[in-house]
């Protein structure tokens, strides 16, 4: 069992918002926090914009140019908008237990890329900065700044974030096989991008349904 499942069954069973569970092994470190916001049911399909953001947060001070991939992974970009490589990988799992509903997010960070970084310095730096990150977001909501959807709140600084908006990629099933391949040309409050496709199509896809590379 691995960080991400330990520590959702400590979620179950009434973690804090913050308790955190790290493993290193080789040049990866796997990291995982316990998260709480006080927002309605709905906006927690929303969350995983916020958390990485929240990632991004966290790592950036090791490199100034680090960007994400749609949904949510943290990447060195590349020239023209295409990922040199992916260093850090992020999930999120909602579920509900004894002290309510929680999320835990996890990511996968390679260490090769930031040298003199220990573990503890980045797992502290992750999880701190996704924390402060879903504390906003979740006053903002409360403020009614989500009104419109979950990632409303977020979207201005995720929309700049994204290193292939405006660019080509390919979409890409779970299952590693390309669906398609077009132009990003928007993310809406639900997280949702759309794809311009070469023939004028606009195919608009979910987290849940594919990735963007």
């Amino acid at each position: 069992m691995g960080v991400a499942e330990e520590l959702v069954e400590k979620a179950r069973a009434g973690a804090p918002a913050g308790e955190c569970a790290v493993a290193a092994e080789g040049d990866e470190l796997e990291l995982a926090v316990v998260l709480r916001p006080s927002v309605p049911m709905s906006h927690y399909m929303g969350i995983r914009p916020v958390c990485a953001l929240g990632a991004l947060d966290g790592l950036r001070p090791l490199r100034s140019d680090l960007a994400l991939a749609w949904p949510g992974n943290v990447l060195v970009p590349g020239e023209d908008g295409h990922a040199e490589r992916v260093v850090c990988s992020l999930d999120v799992h909602a579920g509900t237990g004894e002290a309510g509903m929680f999320v835990v997010c996890s990511a996968n960070v390679s260490l090769d890329w930031c040298e003199g970084a220990s573990a503890d310095a980045l797992t502290h730096g992750v999880c701190s900065a996704v924390v402060s990150r879903v504390d906003a977001w979740a006053a903002d909501v409360a403020a009614g700044r989500g009104a419109a959807g979950p990632v409303a709140p977020v979207l201005s600084d995720y929309f700049d974030a994204l290193a292939l908006m405006g660019h080509e990629a390919d979409v890409v099933y779970p299952n590693g096989r390309v669906a398609a391949r077009g132009t990003l040309t928007a993310v809406d409050v639900w997280g949702r991008a759309t794809v311009r496709l070469a023939d004028g199509r606009e195919l608009v896809i979910s987290p849940e349904q594919a990735s963007l590379r």
